[in-house]
């Protein structure tokens, strides 16, 4: 057990409330699961008795996944995301709900398209339940969607001190992982009135780390660093071991940071961390670099434990090979755009779920496996004729998934009954239109839309599809800078391309040359963490590729954070 360990059983055993901040590697969610065994070791039989639990605030599904493992699925601790944990506290308490709702929807702008008559409101509540709903808000029904959600939870521990002790008498323990990336909103809810609110024996833990919150702007931006006057009720703790990262790559975060200086705490291997300015930028600039990775430092880049990271998914997509496809769902709104990357878009998954997997079987001579999954698409094979046409089908979905377009390998699949497509591309495959009201102007434009976005789809290349789906699947070694947040690998390469982003959240170049501490600190402090992040992924070796402008300030500073013989400055 840590020193950081240590003090968090103090707490616990005080019934002290406290802030655990841990470097990336430091085994932050270790340390949640081992405070977590702590309190069960000592009240799990009186919390059981009492019908109590303890709370554990996540901020996606995956890690709550992760945790609930760990501690064997113990039902006295309540693991959940953020949205599921204040619903199941708001939701019995309609009557204030719906207060907090009408009060909610006045604070918003007049200018705002979400915003009710306040009679109206008032009005059509009085007839219905409001529910949570992850399909969008609509006030007059009574649904709420994400953000709607913490605002009208904020209100209600706002106004109703009864409510928090409620609350903290139900969950006497109440553990938030990753706080950096929480909401304000859910901060103040928690500390700024669940806290000084609360019954005797309260305990509110924060794990996470400051300088790792990397979600910005978007529709759930994290709190990062906590407001001095609500952190004061908190015991800071700070984890400083890396058990991740190789020695070399530690000293280059010591250098990002100054309020955490951490050290090897397992066998961390040696390791190296390069700076490589290749003197020309784009691809030509890239390429460059990739020969001295390849050649003067005798990297591998090929080998599965080897990620190449960049800012947005739309620099990837155009290395990757997926550039169309990208852009075509990004037409569509930032919406479609995150369920396809996220494998959630019905139509994408088709393709990764049912056509992919049966192409690469028939490709690699899978016989087995093949038939496995063509009979579990319904496809019957009850003669000699029937696998003939089946082998024939076959060969030509191989040939289209290379050469053919998503339209024709589409149709083809429909057309030698392989198995069922997608209704929704059999009816627009088929040139549906769906019927529109002659005065409804709005849905005549989202079916217009629909229509341009399918007949774009079925005119792409299906080749750009199988290229996603390697992505995908990590069968490529891109990553996003932010998709990687969590993971670790052998070997990292970090490539900052501010033009090529075309996103002014960030500037790394002004970020290192220390332009942007004094000109926009919001900026650098947003660089800054997403640098960190990167860097930290990397157990063994990291290479910073940098395909922005040089500047004297600039070259100092990457010196000072690599070592001046680290620094390679190739034209």
């Amino acid at each position: 057990m840590t020193k950081a360990d240590e003090e968090i059983t103090e707490c616990l055993k005080a019934r002290t409330s406290f802030l655990l901040d841990a470097g990336a590697g430091a085994g932050k969610t270790y340390s949640l699961v081992q405070a977590l065994r702590v309190v069960l070791k000592d009240h799990r039989r009186q919390l059981a008795a009492d019908g109590q639990t303890i709370a554990c605030i996540t901020f996606t599904n995956v890690a709550k996944d992760q945790i609930l493992e760990r501690i064997g699925h113990d039902p006295v601790v309540r693991v959940s995301t953020i949205h599921d944990f204040l619903w199941e506290v708001i939701a019995p308490h309609q009557k204030a709900l719906k207060a907090a709702l009408v009060k909610l929807n006045a604070g918003l702008p007049d200018r705002s398209n979400r915003k009710k008559d306040g009679g109206e409101l008032a009005a059509a509540l009085a007839e219905v339940a409001v529910t949570y709903s992850d399909t969008g808000s609509n006030f007059i029904k009574g649904r709420l969607f994400h953000d709607d959600l913490l605002g009208v939870a904020r209100i209600m521990f706002a106004d109703s001190p009864l409510l928090c002790r409620l609350t903290t008498a139900r969950h006497p323990f109440l553990f938030v992982d990753e706080y950096q990336d929480t909401s304000p909103a859910v901060i103040d809810i928690v500390l700024g009135y669940m806290l000084p609110g609360a019954t005797a024996g309260f305990v509110v833990g924060l794990f996470g780390d400051k300088l790792q919150n990397i979600y910005h702007g978007g529709e759930h931006p994290g709190v990062g660093e906590i407001s001095a006057a609500l952190a004061g009720q908190l015991r800071p703790i700070v984890k400083a071991e890396n058990r991740r990262c190789s020695e070399a790559v530690i000293r280059v975060l010591n250098r990002i940071r100054t309020d955490i200086e951490q050290f090897p705490a397992a066998d961390n291997a040696p390791g190296a961390a390069v700076y490589i300015h290749p003197g020309q930028d784009g691809d030509t600039g890239l390429a460059a670099a990739h020969a001295f990775v390849d050649g003067t430092l005798a990297w591998s880049r090929t080998a599965p434990a080897c990620r190449e990271l960049f800012l947005t998914h739309r620099l990837i997509a155009g290395k990757a090979g997926y550039r169309d496809l990208l852009a075509l769902y990004a037409e569509r709104g930032s919406f479609a755009r995150d369920r396809l990357m996220d494998g959630e878009d019905e139509t994408i998954a088709y393709f990764l779920k049912r056509v992919e997997p049966l192409a690469a079987a028939w490709m690699r001579g899978d016989q087995g496996r093949t038939l496995s999954l063509l009979r579990a698409n319904g496809h019957k094979l009850a003669s000699n004729a029937d696998k003939r046409r089946a082998r024939q089908a076959l060969d030509e979905l191989v040939r289209l998934s290379g050469d053919g377009t998503v339209g024709e390998l589409t149709g083809h699949i429909g057309a030698s009954g392989l198995f069922p497509l997608l209704d929704d591309l059999a009816f627009r495959l088929g040139g549906g239109k769906r019927e529109v009201a002659g005065e409804d102007a709005p849905a005549a434009e989202r079916e217009a839309r629909e229509q341009a976005f399918y007949a774009g789809l079925f005119a792409l290349p299906y080749r750009q599809v199988r290229a996603f789906a390697d992505f995908f699947a990590a069968h490529t070694p891109f990553a996003t800078k932010h998709g990687v947040k969590g993971d670790e690998f052998d070997t990292v390469l970090v490539v900052l391309d501010d033009g090529g982003a075309n996103w002014n959240l960030y500037s790394f170049s002004k970020y290192l040359s220390g332009e942007d501490a004094a000109a926009n600190e919001k900026r650098w402090n947003r660089s800054r963490n997403v640098f960190y992040v990167c860097c930290s992924r990397a157990k063994t070796n990291l290479a910073v590729i940098d395909l922005t402008a040089r500047s004297g300030a600039k070259d100092q500073r990457v010196r000072e954070l690599f070592g001046a013989d680290n620094a390679h400055f190739l034209g």
